[in-house]
């Protein structure tokens, strides 16, 4: 299926790995001309334009927005990607600089983005594209802030829909469960952090969290990717206002 992308310009945040290198790949494939950033660089392999930046710092989304649009001269589409967090004992020992970290990285950075990508969307009928998390809607005690954040960024999708639905700017969410990447598996990432605090070995905690998977695995960082494609395509022309879950099923819903 020719998802019409062709051409067109997306800007990613976060693409040195994981989710945010996968979404850009995957749309480069379908033809789009990719602008991404990052603290460090995407490997070398990738066509992806980059600009090194931490967009937690305060005018990392006006910069982003303007060198994409010095570079391609457009924009049709934004993927607020970045993001991470942090394993918690609880309540009481996430500080307050802690709260405002994560709330510049996951929530902040996203705002800063979109509102200046927003002139240029409108322009094109572009689609912004927000990377939650099933913990928007599941909130754990470890990650409060992180939970937190994430609750927020569906809420401000849904309300962007609104404002801007009447001048053609589709705004989504997509909400995945557990990725095979390295936040989860890497070095430092999840498995192994819990491992640190007694859940058990790192493929312990892996096989946990894959028992409560009704699909019985992690996704893919690529099937992340293709859903991001599809939803900034033509052919999702009316999705909006809403957040998808690409969770192997782990979010009950009816």
């Amino acid at each position: 299926m020719d998802l019409e992308l062709g051409g067109k310009v997306a800007l990613v945040t976060g693409v040195s790995q994981g989710i945010g290198l996968a979404v850009a790949d995957v749309l480069l494939g379908e033809g789009m001309q990719v602008f991404g950033t990052s603290r460090t660089p995407p490997p070398e392999r990738t066509a992806i334009a980059h600009l090194a930046l931490d967009m937690s710092e305060s005018d990392a989304g006006e910069r982003a927005v303007a060198a994409c649009i010095e570079r391609f001269g457009r924009l049709d589409v934004l993927v607020n990607n970045v993001g991470s967090a942090r394993i918690a004992t609880g309540f009481d020992s996430e500080s307050d600089a802690s709260w405002q970290a994560f709330w510049e990285l996951n929530v902040m950075s996203m705002i800063r983005t979109s509102r200046s990508a927003l002139p240029h969307l409108v322009a094109e009928r572009g689609v912004i594209v927000n990377i939650s998390s099933v913990n928007g809607d599941l909130p754990e005690p470890g990650i409060y802030s992180y939970s937190a954040g994430k609750a927020a960024m569906n809420n401000i999708t849904v309300n962007l829909s609104k404002e801007y639905g009447r001048q053609r700017v589709r705004v989504v969410s997509i909400a995945p469960g557990p990725v095979s990447t390295p936040l989860w598996l890497g070095p430092g990432g999840v498995a192994e952090t819990a491992s640190a605090m007694g859940a058990g070995t790192p493929e312990d905690v892996v096989k946990s969290t894959e028992a409560n998977i009704p699909i019985g695995r992690f996704s893919t960082p690529e099937e992340i990717g293709y859903a991001v494609a599809f939803l900034a395509s033509p052919k999702a022309g009316s999705i909006t206002g809403t957040t998808l879950r690409v969770d192997g099923g782990m979010t009950p819903t009816l």
